[in-house]
Parts: C-alpha cells; sequence; structure tokens
C-alpha cells in the first residue's frame, strides 16, 4: 500500500513540477533536431513586404486611467514620429475619473472611441478592429511604456509569411518594490525564458496583452469572458501561422505590489483563460503533436497546479500514515507547519516568495473553478501600480 502511494505522490509531484523545470528542459531537447529560424529577410527574398511598405494600427483600451492616459498618448505620439505612420486607436469603457475628458484633447491625433456604459475590454478591441486599416495590428496594456524601436523592430519579423502573430518581452520595472512585484519579476523572468524557446520550437503558446501584433486579416471577433490576448494568438496559430516571440520589442510595466489585489486579478485572468481554453479547444486539438504538448506542458497543467499539488500533499501525508502510523504522520505534519509559520514570521528567504507564489496558483485554481462554474468575466479594474520608470 505505501509503495502505491509513494508512486502516486512522485507522480502528483511530477505534474506539480512539470511546467516550470520538466517542461523548459524538453525545450531545450526539443530544439536541437526541431529549430525553426524565420526565413530570410527582404534583401534575400525580395517577394517580402520592404520594412517601409508595413505599417501599424495600435489599439488600446482603457478605463479608469487618468492618472497616466496622458503619458501614455503622449508615448504613442512620440512613437509615431519615430517609427513612422502608426494609426492609434484608443476605446474608453465607461470611465468615471476623466479618462474620457483627457483623452478627448487629442481628438485631432488619435481615433476615440468613448462608451458611457462598461462593456468589456472584447467589446472595446471589437469595436477598434473595425476602424483598423494598417495590415499589422498592434495590441497593447494602456499602463505600458513600449520602447521606442519596438515597432521598427518588430517590422522584420512580419517578413517571415509564416508568421502570424510577435509577442513582445515584457520588462517588470519594479521588480524589488515588495514580495509580490519581487515574485511577479521572478515568474514572468521564468515566462520569457519559457516563451524564447516555444518560439525557437516553433510557435509560443499565447500572448500576453502588454504589447503584441498579428496581421489584421487574421483578426477574429472576441466572444465575452474570454482572455482577448490568448484568445487572439491561439486563433492565429490555429489558421495555420506561427506565433513568435520578439526579444528585441521590449515593453516595460510595474508590477503590481499589493497581494490583495494581485490575487483579485489572478482570480479574474485564470477564469478568462480557462474560458479561452473551452472556446478554442476543439480547434487546438487539431494542431500537430508537439504543439498540443507545448500547449498542455504550458497552459493546462499550470492552471490545475493548485490541485496537482495538494493531491501530492495528501497522497505523501497517506503514505507517511501507513509507515508511521496516522498520529505520528499527524505530529509531524504540525511541527513542519510550526516551523514554516515561524521562518515565514522571521522573514527567511525565500519562504514569504514561496508562499506568494503558492497564494498565486491558488487564485488560479479559483478562476478555473469560477469558468467551469459559467461565470462570465467582462470588465476590469486597473493595477494599482507604482508610477512607470523610466529605462
Amino acid at each position: 500500500m505505501a509503495e502505491i502511494l509513494v508512486v502516486w505522490t512522485v507522480l502528483f509531484c511530477l505534474l506539480c513540477v512539470h511546467p516550470f523545470i520538466i517542461y523548459p528542459w524538453t525545450l531545450k531537447l526539443a530544439r536541437r533536431w526541431n529549430n525553426s529560424p524565420l526565413r530570410p529577410s527582404y534583401a534575400q527574398n525580395p517577394g517580402t513586404a520592404r520594412p517601409e511598405e508595413l505599417t501599424f494600427a495600435i489599439c488600446l483600451c482603457a478605463y479608469n486611467e487618468a492618472a497616466i492616459i496622458e503619458q501614455t498618448i503622449e508615448s504613442l505620439l512620440k512613437l509615431r514620429r519615430s517609427s513612422g505612420n502608426l494609426q492609434i486607436l484608443l476605446y474608453v469603457d465607461g470611465a468615471t475619473d476623466g479618462t474620457a475628458e483627457i483623452a478627448g484633447r487629442y481628438a485631432g491625433e488619435i481615433e476615440l472611441i468613448v462608451s458611457p456604459e462598461r462593456h468589456g475590454k472584447s467589446h472595446g478591441l471589437n469595436r477598434l478592429a473595425q476602424q483598423v486599416r494598417a495590415p499589422i495590428m498592434v495590441l497593447a496594456d494602456a499602463n505600458v511604456r513600449i520602447a521606442e524601436d519596438a515597432l521598427i523592430n518588430m517590422k522584420k519579423y512580419f517578413h517571415d509569411e509564416d508568421v502570424g502573430c510577435v509577442c513582445g518581452h515584457l520588462v517588470y520595472s519594479n521588480g524589488d518594490e515588495s514580495v509580490t512585484a519581487k515574485t511577479g519579476s521572478l515568474y514572468w523572468r521564468l515566462e520569457e525564458k519559457i516563451k524564447r524557446l516555444e518560439s525557437e520550437t516553433g510557435s509560443v503558446m499565447g500572448a500576453d496583452g502588454s504589447l503584441y501584433a498579428m496581421r489584421s486579416e487574421l483578426y477574429h471577433p472576441i466572444p465575452e469572458g474570454v482572455a482577448d490576448d490568448m484568445y487572439l494568438s491561439l486563433a492565429v496559430l490555429c489558421d495555420g501561422y506561427r506565433v513568435i516571440r520578439a526579444e528585441d520589442v521590449r515593453v516595460f510595466e510595474a508590477a503590481g505590489v499589493n497581494s490583495k489585489d494581485e490575487f483579485r486579478r489572478k482570480i479574474r485572468i485564470a477564469c478568462q483563460a480557462f474560458s479561452t481554453h473551452r472556446a478554442l479547444w476543439s480547434q487546438l486539438r487539431q494542431l500537430d503533436g508537439f504543439s498540443i504538448y507545448k500547449y498542455v506542458s504550458h497552459k493546462l497543467l499550470r492552471w490545475f497546479t493548485v490541485f496537482t499539488f495538494a493531491a501530492t500533499a495528501l497522497t505523501a501525508f497517506a503514505a507517511l500514515s501507513v509507515v508511521v502510523g496516522f498520529g505520528w504522520a499527524a505530529a509531524l505534519t504540525v511541527s513542519a507547519l510550526g516551523l514554516l509559520w515561524l521562518a515565514l514570521r522571521l522573514h527567511i528567504r525565500p519562504l514569504p516568495m514561496v508562499l506568494d507564489m503558492l497564494r498565486s496558483f491558488a487564485a488560479t485554481g479559483i478562476g478555473v473553478i469560477h469558468s467551469l462554474r459559467g461565470a462570465n468575466v467582462r470588465t476590469w479594474e486597473p493595477a494599482r501600480a507604482p508610477a512607470r520608470q523610466e529605462k
């Protein structure tokens, strides 16, 4: 009996660590025989568009961003001057803090849609997409700062006709501000490494909403209640195009510093992400075997981490109970938890970050449950983060 429980403990433990440790290593091995470089540039392939022929339309949705919306618009106008032809579109989703009034000052320089009521980001992007005139559609969050050379660098990736979506490289600008910010920054650095390996072996399993671009002709209207960035990028993948990550297309954002805000945000994101999975799974399952492996490893297993972690703990406790008896197993468990509590009170590193990461997994699990129960999360709240730092 104990041997069977140990086997189950090991299996659940492997499921826990697979998305974060085993999966990246398998991608490194796969890169040796499945490296997928981009096709030649224009100079070697005259049939593709010249860089100056590629134009962009950037789409943003904002809600109660009065504190930063002027800075955001000014940075986009500066981006237009440095990168050439750029259509700027902004949707304001029922803001109540003066965001629309501030944006209205730029009505002659940007294309502005103001909704008096809240409808959500998917609704806003669908409306903006109808006004896009450029062949490349760029989507970004309203609270990020895009590097001045980002669009210039992005052009070359679309020379490859197989590329349908390009993901930017997000850098957190305040990773040392709090335990929550440190955890988020560390987690995102791992995420960026995994995306780089995925890109080098074919396609990335979904874009991040901070900054990504896609061919306008591949835009699919976004259903309510899904994660727009994940839905659009995976729809591009299902259409037979590559989704790649661009190291030199940088975007900067301040990480959330409040653990309660981040907990609620992760519940919302996980709920929308799993709803996206349910909306697209019938198409995703038609992908090649390696892409399905990447999707299951990067997305599905990660969403269920809190449940596999709980299963690992329960089977380990059951195995210990069989070996030493329930009483001793309970005493050892309580003692171990007591030591952990004491270590946390003494702020012994890296336990606070580990606890914050477990809290993040718990929020993700709650979001998955909400999705399975039919929750339809359409709106969002701006992250309460410090002002963006220039890099």
